[in-house]
């Protein structure tokens, strides 16, 4: 499968609005402003959504840690439309140093919470939905002292994967679309980490690449890796590749990682 084109095609007349779950902050705020310059009605759910005032986003408070806001938060999307399932936080400890409360909380944040209000946006919409979730390529790569976060990351992405039949069996139409991205340059994600922003990827610019890809989406399900290039001089660029990635297996502290099964197929936006 070739990757789109770089033009920003027209949003599809079935379309009326997108469902941005964590669409605050980073990746997920580049995500919903996309939307709504796209024309959609775009609704966007989050702790601090109530601070999202002049950007033309239509803010819903959701606590997704808080499960009576998840339960009470009113489900409001004109339907067709895109759901979009983007919220995250992340958390480098091992997991001898986590605490019973980081491990529910960051349970509850990255899978249950979003599990439960989703399970609420889908039986609401009625008509045909594109679902695009934004996991991680820490899904699959071999990580240290990150085993929390790479294991919900892992399961987010088993969810939506085995996801896609009941959605096909519920609507013929409805979509969806997983997106492993690697090396965000978000510095409130990746907070109290010395990590060199200039060299990874652009949140606006992946979300350009997400939607075009969405957009051009013609089979129910499409999965795609989207991973900021290591190349001299080229660092940071986003680098697309389609299908699922085999686990990378751990490794002894010191020895090397095996190569990647895929070569990626970068996709070069203006």
């Amino acid at each position: 499968m070739s990757p789109p084109t770089s033009a920003t095609p027209p949003v599809p007349e079935r379309f009326r609005g997108a469902a941005v779950i964590g669409g605050t902050h980073g990746l997920g705020r580049a995500l919903a402003l996309a939307a709504h310059d796209r024309g959609l009605r775009t609704v966007v759910y989050g702790r601090t959504a109530e601070t999202l005032t002049d950007d033309g986003l239509l803010p819903r408070h959701l606590d997704l840690c808080d499960p009576r806001s998840v339960q009470d938060t009113p489900v409001e999307v004109p339907t067709p439309c895109y759901v979009l399932w983007v919220a995250g936080a992340f958390l480098k400890k091992t997991l001898a140093d986590t605490t019973e409360d980081e491990v529910e909380q960051l349970t509850r944040l990255l899978f249950t919470g979003p599990v439960n209000f989703l399970r609420r946006l889908l039986a609401a919409a009625g008509g045909p939905v594109h679902l695009i979730t934004v996991a991680s390529s820490s899904s699959w790569k071999r990580r240290e002292r990150e085993s929390l976060y790479c294991g919900l990351k892992a399961a987010q992405a088993t969810f939506v994967r085995n996801l896609v039949p009941e959605l096909l069996a519920a609507h013929p139409e409805n979509r969806v679309t997983l997106v492993n991205p690697g090396g965000l340059a978000v510095p409130d994600f990746h907070t109290g980490l010395a990590l060199d922003f200039g060299a990874m990827m652009d949140p606006d610019q992946v979300a350009r690449i997400v939607w075009d890809i969405a957009a051009d989406q013609r089979r129910p399900f499409t999965e795609v890796q989207i991973l900021r290039s290591r190349a001299p001089g080229s660092e940071g660029t986003p680098e697309v590749s389609y299908g699922a990635r085999t686990p990378q297996a751990p490794e002894e502290p010191d020895a090397p990682v095996a190569a990647e099964a895929a070569p990626p197929l970068p996709v070069q936006h203006d």
